[in-house]
């Protein structure tokens, strides 16, 4: 387990620019959430090795959000200029954050992150598993304590493989993963690569409460068909949720945004 210690830094929270949500109560105290599949900050209508790092944390802005869950960031490597992808987009927002490699490539790493406007406490990565003679890449989960004043809580980051013998293998895995944490609330977002019909996102839904009731659709971004992006979480009370689906331009997903409070 790595764990990291950062200066207190609280920020006030103003959640705007979202559209199509699904409210059930409205509190002062909400927890907003993002999660945002950013295509390594290429948009998809721009030519690979075109990065827009801008747009994507104006979109993070506008979210309002507390804690981002962001998967596909590049960090130093060639196709995205040698950035690290989290730092900029951290110093952008003033944000605390952690990445988390699971492929090296081209001279650096890609992978997954989190994004905190609360200290980052402690922070652990768990393998997720590959499945022998079938084609997969290397996933992981990410998972954080953040104290959100004085009440903890665990806030995770995903990235599910697409393929379809190893994705459920990996969600049973997850689910087992975020039941062994310390018995706090907990928060996970991610591109799930499945939809919520698939047998390992069932597995998600029996132990987890859904925040991503809305029914938009969250890829592609144009004319978008199914949706593989969602926020789950137990311990916490639904607030009210949103596709973000006016931000369709930083990335080839739309992000998912919820709003949760302590019980």
């Amino acid at each position: 387990m790595i764990r990291i210690v950062f200066p207190l830094f609280l920020f006030s929270i103003f959640a705007m620019g979202c559209s199509q949500s699904r409210k059930l109560a409205a509190s002062s105290d909400t927890i907003t959430v993002l999660s945002y599949n950013i295509h390594t900050g290429n948009p998809p209508t721009k030519p690979k090795g075109y990065v827009d790092l801008d747009t994507i944390a104006a979109t993070i802005r506008s979210s309002g959000a507390d804690l981002v869950a962001i998967q596909e960031l590049d960090s130093i490597t060639k196709r995205t200029n040698g950035v690290y992808q989290l730092k900029v987009l951290a110093e952008k927002l003033k944000m605390h954050y952690h990445f988390e490699s699971t492929i090296p490539y081209e001279g650096g790493a890609y992978g997954i992150g989190i994004l905190s406007k609360y200290p980052l406490q402690e922070i652990s990565a768990y393998t997720l598993p590959q499945v022998e003679g079938l084609k997969s890449e290397p996933r992981k989960v990410l998972i954080a304590k953040v104290n959100i004043d004085g009440k903890p809580l665990l806030f995770g980051c995903t990235h599910v493989d697409f393929t379809r013998s190893v994705n459920p293998v990996q969600m049973k895995e997850l689910v087992t993963i975020l039941d062994s944490q310390p018995a706090l609330p907990i928060i996970i977002g991610g591109d799930f690569n499945a939809t919520l019909d698939r047998e390992g996102m069932q597995l998600m839904v029996n132990q987890f409460r859904n925040a991503s009731v809305a029914n938009d659709f969250t890829i592609p971004v144009i004319n978008p068909k199914k949706k593989i992006d969602f926020i789950f979480y137990k311990g916490l009370t639904f607030v009210q949720d949103s596709v973000m689906s006016s931000h369709n331009y930083g990335s080839d997903h739309l992000p998912v945004r919820a709003e949760l409070k302590f019980q």
